[in-house]
């Protein structure tokens, strides 16, 4: 399905050369640096990976809580993590996100759901928005939410994935489907890219107040907040 490792994932991700790739991640950690208090708040990122945010946010947050379920990230996840106090990892399915965070106090959280995550959920998607939803309401939080736009697939995307096959695999022409935002590799790797109208619904589906949000022709990225009054 997909071939995801810490060293993978540096030196095919992190170190990309792809110019849009390298923007959006910038875009993301500038977006995040303007949630307002942020040093009051918690952060709780979803799908961490080998935890490329961690050393970025950790300085500027009052607590970081990283939850990932493939094992080599995890791994990984927690050396980054050790060198910060305020970090906290835990292995798991975020499908079960209430379950996950059920013995966690959560103060002032923030629930990040970064690099289209919610695009490449190996489950049902819907669940995700669903925890994610009954976290950030029952906390009186907020949410980040990142996605990859289905209009730009086809012009950007399928490039995009072709200088990371390594991780992903390579794409099944027979199978990707530019129109509905769907990437399908020929390893069974999928990735789901959203329409303007998708997102909408999402936003939707997510509650809250939109505090703000940016709209690029390759992406979209929006904060939601559940905070009472």
């Amino acid at each position: 399905m997909r071939e995801y490792t810490p060293t993978k994932y540096k030196n095919l991700v992190e170190k990309t050369h792809d110019p849009i790739l390298g923007q959006y991640m910038q875009a993301e950690l500038d977006f995040i640096s303007k949630i307002e208090n942020l040093g009051e708040k918690t952060l709780i990122d979803l799908g961490a990976g080998y935890g490329r945010v961690i050393p970025f946010l950790a300085p500027k947050a009052k607590k970081i809580i990283a939850i990932e379920i493939n094992p080599d990230m995890v791994a990984a996840l927690r050396e980054v993590g050790q060198s910060f106090s305020n970090t906290v990892v835990i292995e798991g399915d975020i499908t079960h996100l209430k379950e996950l965070l059920k013995k966690t106090t959560l103060q002032n959280p923030v629930l990040l759901l970064l690099q289209n995550t919610l695009g490449t959920i190996e489950g049902e998607w819907e669940k995700v928005i669903e925890e994610i939803r009954a976290v950030a309401e029952t906390n009186a939080g907020g949410i980040v939410l990142s996605l990859f736009r289905q209009e730009s697939l086809q012009s950007w995307g399928a490039k995009m994935y072709a200088g990371i096959k390594e991780m992903v695999g390579e794409l099944d022409p027979n199978k990707t489907d530019y129109s509905q935002g769907e990437f399908i590799s020929k390893t069974g790797y999928k990735s789901k890219w959203r329409s303007r109208q998708e997102i909408e619904n999402i936003k939707t589906a997510l509650g809250g107040q939109l505090i703000r949000e940016i709209w690029t022709d390759h992406y979209w990225i929006g904060q939601i907040s559940h905070t009472a009054g």
